[in-house]
């Protein structure tokens, strides 16, 4: 690892006095702090399991459902979700299979718990989500919402007939049968007997009338798909009369009017009911569909209410009769749940980003339900369309990011989406590296380098590193992955190395400074266990191990670590403030906790320039080689071997410099470890040549 504190450029060095190890530190790598203020070596990575992935291990996520009590580790390895079986670490079941599988992927999977539901994507296939409960045939989890509109359905209801005795009803054919649906006219006209056409003798009348059907999907977490194409059926005109016609050409007159007597009817024997059928069968997930109705469109609105909630996904029928003042609530309608890259949980539901048709766009579900996206409810933060790389929430307070910009995302009223700018030329080029933090920062990786937002202002946070991030290509960043490691402290990143493919360098923030880690792998995902372990799982890759899932600073000796170097580079060192004074530094004291035997190479370097070793030499290090019975220890009483501090010289002999600085460079064998306490130096004294002042 390297660790790169903020300290002044060129700290001033005294003889005989001691500094910590970290005190003028400026690139350390595979060593982290430890509680005693010490430098140690980093340990691990170890597997997590030695599970037999059948392909690449693309992502890892972690979650505690059921209000804790339901432990969920779920893994994508090539094309197949797997969940751990149990507490058995080699035990992985196939929960969900034919993910598509492509080396080519521009931002890494994405997982979200939203409301004790885990919801993945990768941008490419339909988005799913687990519960930890879901049982299909073949898969475990299910689409997030819908991503197809269910057909409309087939209705049925009366045609046109006369009955000619009665000179009425002229629905009573087709499928004609009582029941509660028709419009009755508030018109009623007084009795003309002979002399007025049968129409105008009418006593009230049923009105024309005209309905609309749709259908639409409900699945097991409640989300709603969009509603189906409405489908029409209508009445004709009917009419009562208290009295009928009769002609008798014989009879004068021939015309005459009786009474309907037995045959009179009442409004309601001209109401009807339909039959609706080929109701849609939704997909894998459906447990229900809403029939939906609209009132008389004629006399009313055109707008669908529920008519009734079918709680399976078989039936293909139902008769209505019921009332148009009996329907239910109005219907909402709802997207199509779009295939997109970037999500974070929003308002109790969730936000998705970078859609395949919209790459500006962020949509926002109903709260509790993730996969229900109203029409209405969206913003395109950037003015001009620019592809979202990022989302997520801070203070309450969603942030979208483009690779130019950060936007601060509010709502003015409900369903309502107000875009305010937080910077102008600073974005996000990786979404996956977006983490909160501890100390109150949000931290994230840029097209330039690493910045953090307090919720007042964004700061440039990587100056220390700049080297590094100078020859990253930018191609390549949007794979970093990044997770805040609570048991560190520090927000954690996994970035692509200069001359590399996916990321294999993972740099460490704790606030105040920056240090790396290099395992000789790459990382395509990380997350941290939400248990008392408190884990950073790594989804990690070498060249003869293409499929393993890693713990960070963790091992075990069955797992030999692939960390190859522990290296110390110091800043450059001076004796004075202003960097002016000439001098001469003797010895170097390099205080060690006991750890193992290992060899340590000592360089020296001078006057600013890393090319030229001026002094090099080995330090060999004590082991510690004290024994403890910790079977016969008592809590309270008893305590453990602490490890002695020592101290080892190596002689500098630097004479007339401005400035030196110093490297401890250790290749270790397996089991060798250090853990650097501290420094000293001696002779350091001021030169009599004075400063060197370029003339001109």
């Amino acid at each position: 690892m390297s660790y790169t504190r903020q300290a002044q450029l060129l700290p001033t060095i005294e003889s005989g006095k001691t500094y910590s190890a970290d005190e003028f530190a400026f690139q350390i790598r595979n060593l982290q702090r430890t509680s005693e203020g010490t430098l140690a070596s980093v340990r691990g990575p170890c597997r997590y399991t030695t599970f037999a992935w059948p392909s690449r291990v693309y992502s890892v996520f972690h979650a505690l459902l059921d209000q804790g009590m339901r432990d969920v580790l779920m893994v994508r390895s090539g094309s197949t979700m797997y969940t751990q079986t149990g507490w058995g670490t080699n035990a992985f079941t196939s929960v969900h299979t034919n993910l598509t599988e492509t080396a080519s992927y521009k931002y890494p999977d994405q997982f979200c718990e939203v409301g004790g539901r885990i919801v993945w994507t990768n941008g490419v296939d339909n988005p799913l989500v687990y519960d930890g409960y879901i049982t299909q045939t073949t898969s475990a989890l299910v689409p997030l919402g819908y991503d197809r509109v269910p057909h409309g359905p087939t209705v049925l209801g009366p045609t046109v007939g006369n009955d000619n005795a009665l000179q009425r009803a002229t629905n009573n054919s087709g499928y004609a049968h009582p029941g509660d649906i028709g419009t009755i006219s508030s018109d009623i006209s007084a009795i003309q007997n002979g002399n007025s056409e049968p129409n105008d003798n009418a006593i009230g009348q049923m009105l024309e009338g005209s309905w609309n059907y749709a259908v639409q999907y409900e699945d097991v977490f409640g989300n709603l798909s969009k509603i189906s194409p409405q489908t029409n059926v209508r009445v004709r005109q009917e009419q009562t009369r208290t009295k009928y016609q009769t002609f008798d050409p014989t009879a004068a007159p021939p015309i005459t009017w009786a009474d309907l007597a037995g045959n009179a009817v009442t409004y309601d024997d001209l109401q009807r009911q339909f039959w609706v059928d080929n109701l849609s069968i939704g997909p894998t997930g459906t447990v229900a569909r809403r029939l939906l109705r609209t009132t008389d469109t004629l006399h009313g609105s055109n707008s669908l209410r529920l008519l009734s909630r079918i709680p399976d996904n078989e039936t293909t029928c139902f008769p209505d009769e019921t009332a148009d003042g009996l329907l239910g609530a109005v219907a909402q309608d709802y997207l199509t749940v779009p295939t997109f890259k970037i999500m974070c949980p929003y308002g109790g539901g969730l936000a998705v980003a970078n859609t395949t048709a919209n790459p500006g766009i962020v949509h926002f579900s109903d709260p509790g339900y993730p996969g229900s996206f109203r029409p209405d409810r969206y913003i395109f933060p950037d003015p001009n369309g620019a592809e979202v790389t990022g989302i997520s929430t801070f203070n309450g307070v969603l942030l979208a990011f483009t690779v130019h910009n950060v936007y601060a995302i509010t709502e003015s009223a409900p369903g309502s989406y107000v875009s305010t700018p937080i910077t102008n030329g600073i974005g996000c080029v990786a979404p996956s590296s977006i983490c909160s933090t501890a100390w109150g920062e949000m931290v994230w990786l840029g097209r330039d380098g690493f910045y953090a937002y307090d919720g007042k202002a964004v700061t440039y946070i990587s100056e220390p590193i700049e080297r590094f991030l100078r020859g990253l290509e930018m191609g390549k960043t949007s794979r970093s992955v990044a997770v805040y490691n609570p048991l560190k402290r520090e927000y954690v990143c996994a970035i692509t190395a200069p001359g590399s493919n996916a990321p294999n360098a993972i740099f460490c923030y704790d606030g105040a400074g920056w240090r790396e880690q290099q395992h000789n792998r790459v990382y395509h995902h990380m997350c941290v266990t939400r248990d008392y372990r408190q884990y950073v799982l790594a989804a990690a890759q070498t060249g003869g191990e293409s499929n393993t899932l890693m713990v960070l600073d963790h091992e075990v000796r069955d797992d030999p670590t692939t960390i190859t170097e522990f290296k110390y580079t110091s800043r450059w060192l001076k004796v004075d403030g202003s960097g002016l004074t000439r001098f001469n530094a003797a010895v170097l004291y390099v205080g060690f906790l006991e750890s193992s035997s290992a060899q340590v190479t000592v360089n020296c370097y001078r006057n600013g320039r890393w090319d030229e070793v001026i002094a090099n030499g080995t330090l060999t290090l004590d082991a510690d080689d004290r024994t403890v019975d910790l079977s016969n220890l008592l809590i309270g009483t008893d305590k453990a071997l602490s490890s002695r501090l020592y101290w080892r010289r190596f002689d500098m002999h630097l004479r007339s410099v401005d400035s030196f600085a110093f490297e401890l460079v250790c290749q270790p064998a397996d089991g060798e470890y250090l853990n650097i306490a501290a420094f000293a130096f001696d002779g350091v004294v001021a030169s009599e040549r004075g400063a060197r002042i370029m003339k001109g």
